[in-house]
């Protein structure tokens, strides 16, 4: 009687599983699609469901993590009300990177670029303790798979605003490009993250408009409106 019962439970709760899952699934592939030029209220909704519905599984807290961190360019740092939820957002997204008990380079890398804007939040007399553990995130994501470019996009982020008086911005060209050189063919319905690659070419453009090198800006903008023509980041960009 009591096996039947337990069965009965089982049959019960089956179908009720099943669309939860598929509901987080579901969720996870829209993470996946979010980029800069997400609306916020998108972004919104996709975090307010996964808050509410909250898991310890590796992609739930992946994906969790990583639209927080996104949250964060919603808000502008001149507005203190704005600048404390910009700072909520990154609390979030490491408080989310922070449960998956097994790191590994895509987390590693993630948790880096995370690190790197609590930058702006962290005490001056801190600030090259902190630093310094950003930039050693990036290479620990690069020493645990050298084909991750999410890994070289951290590092050379961390370069990026690293000023060149503390010997910043020598290796951000190498290694936004050796970024771009790993860009993936996407697997369909694979819920690891595939992000990176247009960012690390906006942050090339940027980096060498930045540094006057103008013909290389231009190469690498007409290489990446080649490369994702649906993008108007890079149709809207102006050298």
């Amino acid at each position: 009687m009591k096996k039947r019962i337990i069965l009965l439970i089982a049959t019960l709760l089956l179908p009720v599983l099943c669309l939860a899952q598929g509901n987080m699934e579901n969720i996870v592939h829209e993470v996946q699609k979010i980029s800069w030029k997400t609306h916020k209220d998108s972004l919104q909704k996709i975090i307010t469901y996964m808050n509410n519905h909250p898991s310890n599984e590796y992609y739930y807290l992946y994906w969790n993590a990583y639209a927080h961190y996104m949250d964060y360019f919603n808000y502008k740092l001149s507005n203190s009300t704005e600048e404390k939820k910009a700072q909520q957002s990154l609390e979030q997204a490491s408080s989310m990177i922070g449960k998956i008990t097994k790191p590994n380079s895509e987390t590693l890398a993630l948790q880096s670029l995370i690190d790197g804007l609590k930058l702006n939040f962290t005490n001056v007399f801190l600030l090259p303790i902190k630093a310094g553990k950003v930039g050693r995130l990036a290479e620990r994501a690069i020493d645990l798979n050298p084909k991750n470019p999410r890994a070289y996009y951290a590092l050379a982020i961390y370069d990026f605003y690293t000023p060149k008086m503390y010997g910043g911005r020598k290796l951000v060209e190498s290694n936004l490009i050796k970024a771009i050189s790993l860009a993936s063919t996407v697997v369909e319905n694979s819920k690891d993250p595939q992000w990176g690659i247009p960012e690390s070419y906006l942050f090339l453009i940027r980096f060498f408009k930045e540094e006057n090198q103008k013909a290389k800006a231009q190469h690498y903008l007409q290489e990446a409106k080649s490369k994702f023509p649906e993008n108007n980041l890079f149709h809207q960009y102006k050298l």
